[in-house]
């Protein structure tokens, strides 16, 4: 028996079947192509690949819920990250002295002074881990990642007005330029402004999208929850899905975005 000329003998075409070496994009796309698969599957296959390489090698920080876990094992693995935030900035997308305001508000709280000695001691890994997690939506086959994200959000200032600044800034850039990412803004105005079931809401999509789907809704600095079927599973998908009917085009959201710069910056 001959090999696959590109991979070369029958022993090493063996080791590639049985996923006992290091799989290389152009090893994997030669054994595709010489049994014939279709073209979309060597494109998958392609980007569960460079996906792979980009994968962090760290996990969590250890007071980190089940739920939020599961989700960040299953967002290494999407197709496609679809979110809805309603009075923040989604943390894929926050800057981070924005994302350290956030964490501090909490910490500012009153509660047991041991408590909150541990939330302050524990807010840097916290926001490490946040920062480093945006390393999903970088490279040319990072996941697809559409946010919406409600008017409220650009309104609401989290560390002053420089912070705020900044971090719009950022979300004009990412909008603009990062063509996986798809950023929008629900209007105020907007007839399905206020209508979401949930006011923080992630929907993973895998590469099968006939299964494996999941939803995480967020409470803010706590334990969430993840769906993965069933009744209440559609609800949350129909909710996202008839939000997203209400946004305008990626020109109209540069604009608002603007005005709220502008209005920071006068």
């Amino acid at each position: 028996m001959l090999g696959v000329p590109e991979i070369g003998s029958v022993p090493t075409l063996s080791r590639y079947e049985n996923n006992k070496v290091d799989l290389k994009s152009d090893k994997v796309v030669a054994l595709l192509s010489f049994y014939g698969a279709p073209h979309k599957d060597i494109e998958e296959a392609r980007d569960c690949l460079a996906r792979s390489k980009q994968a962090p090698g760290w996990a969590p920080p250890a007071d980190t819920s089940d739920a939020f876990r599961a989700l960040f094992a299953l967002e290494s693995r999407a197709k496609v990250i679809r979110v809805y935030h309603e009075s923040s900035i989604p943390g894929m997308l926050q800057t981070r002295a924005y994302a350290r305001s956030l964490m501090q508000e909490f910490t500012r709280t009153p509660r047991e002074e041991d408590l909150r000695r541990k939330h302050l001691t524990d807010l840097d890994e916290r926001l490490e881990f946040r920062m480093r997690r945006q390393a999903l939506l970088e490279g040319d086959r990072g996941v697809v990642y559409e946010a919406l994200i409600a008017e409220a959000a650009l309104l609401t200032q989290r560390g002053g007005s420089a912070a705020q600044r900044e971090q719009l800034r950022h979300l004009f850039n990412v909008a603009e330029n990062k063509p996986r990412v798809h950023l929008r803004v629900l209007p105020g105005s907007a007839s399905r402004a206020g209508s979401a079931l949930h006011n923080a809401m992630t929907l993973i999509k895998p590469y099968d999208e006939e299964k494996g789907r999941a939803l995480y809704l967020e409470s803010r600095n706590r334990g969430g929850e993840l769906i993965a079927e069933g009744a209440e599973l559609e609800a949350y998908v129909l909710s996202l899905d008839e939000l997203w009917l209400d946004v305008g085009s990626k020109e109209e959201t540069l604009e608002l975005i603007q005005h709220y710069i502008d209005r920071l910056s006068g």
